[in-house]
C-alpha cells in the first residue's frame, strides 16, 4: 500500500486586521467649515490606505457619513472607487457641489442650513464571511450653503395615469435604495417601476412572490382605486402599499377638545392636497390616516412634515383653513390659514 501527501495553498484568514486610515480630504477639526457655493464645481479628493486582511482579496470601499453622535445607525454613502484591486491607498475625488447635496440630507432644514456636527469613516467589506473593517472615525463640523436638493427618484407609470414614465414618483430622503410618496390611483390595472423618466433604464416588475419586484416581471397589480402611501426598495426588491384617508386631530377640535375627536380632511385632485376648513380652538394637533397612529405627522420645522415631529402648534382660535400636501415627496408640508 502506498500514500501520498497533497500539497496545496491555503488563504488563511488572519486575526490581525489592519483597519483603512483617511490619510487626506478630511481632518478632525472643532472648527466649523463653511462651503461656498461659488467654489460648487472645484473637486476635491478624500484619499485612505487600504484594509489588511492577511491575504490578497477584493476589496469593497464605502467612504461613510453621519450625524455625530449617532453611531453610524443611518449612514449615507459618499461614494467607492471603482477599483476594488489590492492597493496601498485608494480615492474618491468628489465636487463641492456633490458633497454640500449629501450634507443638507442630514440638515433638519435644508432650505436654512446650519452648522452641524459630523463623523466621517471607510467601511472595508469583502465578503459576508470576512468580518467588515471600519477607518478610524474623522470628526468634523460643516456649514452647506442652501441649493435645492436632488433627491433620487423612481417612477411609477401605469394604467391609472397612460404608461407615461415622468409623474408621479417616489422619492429617497437619505439617497438610500428607499422610496416612498404618495399616489392617487384612479383606476385599476398595473403598473411597473422605472429608475428614470423613461423606458430606456431599469425597469422593475412584480417578482414571485407578494409585495416583490423583478427586473424581468410583469405588470404590478394596482391595489385599487384610492389613494394610497407607496414604499420601494430597489435593494431589497420589495414593494408596498397603504390605502390612507386622513384627519387631524388633537386638543384644537370639539367636541371635548381632548384629542379624542378628528377633523375629517378631503382630497382635491386638482390641486393634490388634502384641505379642511373648522372653527378651532388654541393647542396642538398631528395629522394621522385612517383615524389610527399607525402612521401620523408632526412638525419639526414649521411647515413641514415629520413622522418623528411633535404637535403642531395653533396658538390662537379662529376658524381655520389647514391643507396637507403630500404631492412632492419626500418632503411632505402643510399650511394653517386663519380665515
Amino acid at each position: 500500500m502506498t500514500s501520498c501527501k497533497k500539497d496545496e495553498v491555503r488563504a488563511v484568514l488572519s486575526t490581525n486586521f489592519t483597519a483603512p486610515v483617511i490619510t487626506a480630504g478630511l481632518t478632525n477639526s472643532t472648527t466649523p467649515i463653511v462651503l461656498n457655493q461659488a467654489n460648487k464645481n472645484v473637486s476635491f479628493d478624500i484619499i485612505w490606505s487600504g484594509a489588511y486582511y492577511g491575504f490578497r482579496g477584493s476589496v469593497t470601499y464605502t467612504l461613510q457619513v453621519d450625524k455625530k453622535g449617532n453611531n453610524f445607525a443611518a449612514p449615507i454613502s459618499l461614494g467607492s472607487p471603482a477599483n476594488t484591486v489590492l492597493n496601498s491607498t485608494y480615492a474618491i475625488s468628489m465636487l463641492t457641489n456633490d458633497f454640500n447635496n449629501k450634507l443638507l440630507l442630514m440638515q433638519v432644514n435644508p432650505e436654512i442650513p446650519v452648522a452641524a456636527p459630523l463623523e466621517f469613516r471607510v467601511k472595508a467589506y469583502i465578503s459576508d464571511s470576512v468580518p467588515v473593517i471600519y477607518s478610524p472615525v474623522i470628526s468634523a463640523t460643516y456649514t452647506p450653503y442652501y441649493i435645492p436638493i436632488i433627491y433620487n427618484k423612481v417612477y411609477v407609470p401605469g394604467d391609472y395615469q397612460g404608461w407615461s414614465p415622468g409623474d408621479p414618483y417616489l422619492a429617497s430622503l437619505d439617497g438610500s435604495s428607499k422610496y416612498e410618496g404618495y399616489i392617487n390611483f384612479t383606476s385599476t390595472g398595473g403598473l411597473k417601476i422605472t429608475s428614470d423618466p423613461d423606458w430606456n433604464h431599469t425597469n422593475w416588475g412584480a417578482g414571485t412572490g407578494a409585495g416583490t419586484l423583478s427586473t424581468t416581471g410583469g405588470n404590478i397589480t394596482i391595489p385599487g382605486i384610492g389613494y394610497y402611501k407607496v414604499n420601494v426598495n430597489t435593494t431589497d426588491l420589495t414593494i408596498s402599499t397603504m390605502l390612507t384617508t386622513w384627519t387631524l386631530i388633537g386638543d384644537v377640535t370639539g367636541p371635548g377638545y381632548n384629542w379624542s375627536n378628528d377633523m375629517v380632511l378631503t382630497y382635491n385632485t386638482t390641486t393634490k392636497v388634502w384641505s379642511g376648513t373648522a372653527d378651532l380652538h388654541a393647542g396642538s394637533f398631528k395629522f394621522r390616516a385612517n383615524q389610527a397612529w399607525s402612521l401620523a405627522y408632526g412638525s419639526t420645522v414649521a411647515g413641514k412634515l415629520d413622522p418623528n415631529g411633535g404637535n403642531i402648534p395653533l396658538p390662537v382660535a379662529g376658524n381655520y383653513t389647514i391643507t396637507l400636501n403630500f404631492s412632492v415627496p419626500p418632503i411632505y408640508r402643510y399650511t394653517i390659514v386663519k380665515n
